[in-house]
């Protein structure tokens, strides 16, 4: 009777047991959560951003610039924009990497007709974008592009604040992408300079300055606007599985940007 009186007993504590071991892990996780979010806290410049968080759709698509304005282009990309337009006012675009389902690269990928998201961290801002689940990582941490890295499609992006703006940097920038959908070249010396703010709170704000040595005689500012869309959700895009547009083997592709609205 012992025996079975002891483990009773025993089955009687277990649950209250079991909750106790439960309520000390909740509470120890729970220290550890906060010890790590104080470190991290610690390691950040700026903490406590302002907020451009959201789901954004750029007003207005398929060009840089919303007035078709140009850089003053240096040979031979003036030659090499001049071979682009030509091909697509005959019907017959080229270059575009996009029609073989390769990322855009930037600046192009901020101004594609398809919503992107902005998801603030510490240390980091991300966007996302609907557009080929394509990702840029903006670091706030301190670190710096190296000279080592490799060209990418969105390059190195760094960043900080300055009041509610951010200021960004972006290098190290493939060369065989286009700005824009009506292929305007730049190459790989060319640095982006962001300036992105909420002017209200459904409108965002992108000033783009490309400063690119090799390619144009002077810096080229543009200002896009992006209007929030609070109820969206970014959507899948698997580009591989309805191309339309693939290049052929003459390198023209089947999409063209829409001529300019008649005034």
């Amino acid at each position: 009777m012992r025996g079975l009186c002891n483990s009773r007993t025993a089955q009687g504590r277990r649950p209250w047991t079991l909750l106790l071991g439960v309520l000390i892990l909740a509470a120890q996780a729970r220290l550890i959560e906060a010890q790590g979010s104080a470190s991290l806290n610690a390691l950040y410049a700026d903490p406590h951003q302002p907020d451009i968080a959201g789901l954004w759709l750029a007003t207005g698509y398929f060009t840089l610039s919303p007035d078709r304005a140009l850089p003053s282009l240096k040979p031979p990309y003036d030659a090499l924009y001049a071979r682009r337009v030509k091909a697509e006012n005959a019907g017959a675009p080229i270059d575009d990497v996009t029609a073989n389902c390769l990322p855009p690269g930037m600046p192009h990928i901020m101004v594609v007709p398809y919503p992107f998201e902005i998801v603030q961290t510490p240390g980091r801002v991300l966007f996302l974008f609907e557009y080929a689940g394509q990702i840029r990582r903006i670091y706030l941490d301190g670190r710096r592009p190296s000279d080592d890295d490799d060209p990418t499609y969105y390059g190195f992006s760094t960043g900080h604040w300055e009041g509610s703006t951010l200021v960004i940097q972006t290098s190290h920038i493939r060369a065989d992408t286009q700005d824009d959908f009506t292929g305007l070249p730049h190459s790989d010396a060319l640095v982006i300079t962001e300036r992105i703010h909420r002017v209200d709170p459904n409108t965002l704000e992108d000033q783009l300055t490309l400063t690119d040595p090799k390619a144009y005689a002077q810096p080229f500012t543009v200002t896009r606007r992006y209007q929030l869309h609070p109820t969206w959700t970014i959507g899948e895009y698997v580009c591989e599985e309805n191309n339309r547009n693939a290049a052929g083997a003459n390198g023209v592709t089947g999409f063209g940007v829409p001529p300019p609205a008649k005034k």
